[in-house]
């Protein structure tokens, strides 16, 4: 018997929205489009080419993993969700405001993500706009001169899971010369503490005329006003982030600034749990995929704050402040 074409858009739409809620099984897709009945030939017929259906129709990307056996969703824009300017309006400023000590801050965070995948590609670029919009006019104003083809290019990058390359400019380089970097770029924010508009990306490797090609493969939080001459590469982005192999961090903050209890989360720093403490300070669990940024994090609590691990994190502490403290002795010293 011949099916319609309402029959299979329906099937498909089914498969679609089991895989929205998570992960799923073969049995749980079949069980969801409703063909469980069909004879095992004609069943396994029409599921594979369903398959097909969602990924050259309606742009489903998904993947199959045998450690678990289940198919699951990697991005889904299909040309059949679209909100009102208004509603982009309204999702920019959650995300921007929505802060991560919020009560389910993770739980709304991730169901605006969500959301937001679902967004034709023009649409996320137009709300990747406003909220870099909010983050610097909410935020300590930025004083860097933003090439505006670079970040263009960025942008479209991000929102087109794409493989970027650029000249960065870095204080930290003696020789003044800039480093051409090939990165994956995870997102866009402004950090306040910093007054600086970044890019998160991670970086596979570097280039430079004087030391070759550098494999990298951490994670870097790239100021835009040092980014020049990007070019958007048309290599595809892996459909979740590189896992770095994270780096412990513990410290304590003192009770002056911990008496809520409450801990603010900083980027690049991932709080695992935290303790109070009999004299009211606040032990903080956590990791880092990027203990240089960390320990800079960190830096900004002055004396009210106390790494006292993991090892790289304590000694990066260590040699900062030593640094520091050298720099302040000499002075003293020419007085």
């Amino acid at each position: 018997m011949r099916e319609t074409s309402a029959a299979v858009i329906q099937r498909c739409l089914a498969i679609l929205q089991r895989l929205q809620r998570g992960p799923a099984s073969r049995a749980e897709l079949i069980e969801a489009a409703g063909y469980e009945d069909a004879p095992a030939p004609l069943l396994a017929k029409r599921f594979e080419a369903d398959k097909k259906r969602l990924s050259d129709f309606f742009n489903v990307k998904w993947r199959y993993s045998r450690a678990t056996q289940t198919y699951e969703l990697v991005d889904a824009w299909a040309g059949l969700f679209d909100v009102s300017d208004t509603a982009v309006n309204a999702l920019a400023f959650l995300q921007t405001t929505f802060e991560p000590d919020a009560p389910m801050a993770d739980a709304v965070q991730e169901f605006l993500g969500v959301l937001v995948s679902y967004l034709p590609p023009e649409r996320r670029n137009a709300l990747q706009r406003l909220r870099a919009t909010l983050e610097v006019e909410w935020g300590q104003h930025d004083d860097d001169v933003i090439d505006a083809d670079a970040e263009a290019k960025i942008r479209r990058a991000v929102v087109q899971r794409r493989l970027i390359a650029f000249d960065y400019y870095s204080p930290s380089q003696a020789d003044g010369l800039p480093r051409r970097h090939t990165v994956e770029p995870w997102g866009l924010s402004f950090i306040a503490v910093w007054g600086h508009y970044y890019l998160r990306g991670y970086c596979r490797y570097t280039d430079n005329e004087l030391h070759g090609r550098e494999i990298q493969r951490q994670y870097v939080y790239y100021r835009l006003g040092r980014i020049r001459n990007v070019e958007v590469l048309p290599d595809k982005l892996p459909a979740t982030p590189p896992t770095v192999f994270p780096q412990p961090l513990q410290y304590r903050l003192a009770a002056s600034i911990a008496r809520t209890g409450s801990v603010t989360r900083h980027p690049g720093i991932t709080i695992l749990r935290t303790e109070r403490q009999d004299d009211g300070s606040v032990m903080v669990y956590a990791e880092t995929d990027n203990v240089w940024w960390a320990v800079r994090a960190l830096l900004h609590y002055g004396a009210t704050c106390e790494v006292l691990g993991g090892p790289e994190a304590l000694a990066e502490m260590r040699r900062t402040v030593a640094a520091m403290a050298a720099v302040y002795e000499g002075r003293e010293r020419e007085r």
